[in-house]
């Protein structure tokens, strides 16, 4: 398998090839067209399994795809509003991101950050193959991966679980240089990922994405009060992904909030900790809450006060995408007809999901990162998972533990009430399958 530049495969992990299945797919998360040179310009759409596999099939089998899926792709297409953008690119690859570190020992601005997930490609290939890994990109690339790929989010249904409409967030990273990128190479299309058994009808990734910004956003501010970095970045107010877990915060440190007013309380006794509130401010503001689109505006302002920015790769990388119904770029003729179409073959049955925790691999890349520091500051960590989930119900009395994970045993469902006098008759009556889409 062919991998992006700066791209590093877990060396303890071997590559398995990656069998796109539209039937198996549990959401879809992305559409756009490929423009790749000698290849006929094609849609593709890019989905999960029910253990969060990325399956990439052609929109031309979208037919394929479960009634509940199609559904969603459906949606998507009449709410955004927008035809799928257009990717010029030879090569492409899906980054699925399950954790962000950020490097605290930094010495500038645009420092590096640390992504890790399972990559899978390339695509187009006859042989697509999907391994475990961490990628390199620097802060400035997440903003603006980020700020870009907005427009294009993949719209959900809103459910009862999500208070405002969700979305699912991608960001177009460089994983190559940029003469590498100009051909049209090392192209990575990454999103957060959010846990199975976070996944309430969608796979939407808002939560995940405001967390990643905010924590970049944080290390950019920091290291601007530190280092005597651009002004607009040392003062630009951050908003916080939780408001009462930043209330929470200020409240272990010492802090009374009224309001939106933290005041620092006095009268610890000690000399050391009398000390220690001396350094504190005694009123601090309590931030404001905001989600992913408050966080991707937030990100805008800083990339524009960024020193530097944009760098040569993002003004190689970013002409690449273009708004869906523009033209695309001028290429030679196409030689190749479509791909014949592969016989469908049983897959055999899929172990059940592991719990999520960060995979042993993930650790070996970070312990290498603290060896090569050593007695250095604690890099940050952004999780796919939050840090506050609810436990899981207890199993009920006389009942093994195991038992649980087949889940409760089936019940007869429900009688339904008798209708009432002024019920509709049945001539008007909702036919049944229109309640399938009720759900």
């Amino acid at each position: 398998m062919s991998h992006p530049r700066y791209f590093v495969p877990h060396a303890a992990s071997a590559a398995e090839p990656v069998r796109s299945d539209a039937s198996e797919m549990s959401h879809v998360v992305d559409a756009f067209r490929l423009e790749a040179p000698h290849l006929l310009e094609q849609e593709w759409v890019v989905g999960i399994d029910a253990v969060g596999n990325v399956h990439v099939v052609p929109a031309s089998e979208r037919d394929a795809l479960p009634p509940a899926t199609l559904a969603q792709l459906a949606h998507h297409e009449v709410a955004s509003g927008r035809t799928p953008r257009r990717i010029a690119a030879s090569e492409l690859y899906f980054f699925a991101v399950e954790l962000v570190e950020h490097p605290a020992d930094a010495e500038g601005f645009n420092d590096p950050v640390y992504l890790y997930g399972h990559l899978s490609g390339p695509w187009p290939s006859d042989a697509p193959m999907r391994v475990p890994g961490q990628l390199t990109v620097t802060r400035g690339d997440v903003l603006a991966g980020m700020v870009h790929g907005a427009a294009d989010a993949f719209h959900y249904v809103q459910t009862p679980e999500s208070p405002a409409a969700p979305r699912g967030y991608h960001a177009l990273l460089p994983g190559d240089r940029p003469e590498r990128l100009a051909e049209g190479r090392g192209l990575v299309l990454a999103w957060p990922v959010v846990p199975p058994e976070l996944q309430v009808g969608n796979a939407s990734n808002g939560p995940m994405v405001a967390r990643i910004l905010h924590d970049v956003l944080t290390q950019l501010q920091e290291d601007s009060r530190a280092h005597g970095g651009p002004e607009p970045l040392a003062r630009m107010e951050l908003p916080v992904p939780s408001r009462a877990m930043a209330i929470a915060d200020l409240e272990m440190r010492g802090y009374e909030v009224k309001g939106d007013v933290a005041t620092l309380r006095r009268n610890h006794p000690g000399l050391l900790t009398r000390m220690a509130e001396w350094l504190r401010a005694e009123k601090v503001k309590v931030p404001a809450e905001a989600g992913a689109p408050g966080f991707i505006e937030v990100a805008r302002k800083a990339l524009e006060a960024l020193p530097g920015w944009p760098s040569e790769t993002e003004r190689v990388l970013r002409p690449l995408v273009r708004a869906g119904g523009s033209a695309p770029l001028p290429r030679a003729a196409p030689v190749s007809a479509a791909p014949a179409p592969v016989p469908k073959r049983p897959l055999p049955p899929r172990e059940p999901p592991k719990p999520p925790r960060p995979d042993d691999w993930m650790r070996d890349f970070l312990d290498a990162h603290a060896a090569s520091h050593p007695g250095g500051a604690q890099p940050k960590l952004t999780h796919a998972k939050p840090a506050f989930t609810a436990p899981p119900p207890p199993a009920k009395p006389g009942t093994p533990a195991w038992m649980t994970d087949f889940g409760a045993p089936a019940s007869p469902a429900p009688a339904k009430p008798k209708a009432s006098s002024a019920a509709p008759s049945p001539a008007v009556k909702k036919p049944d399958w229109m309640s399938d889409f009720d759900e």
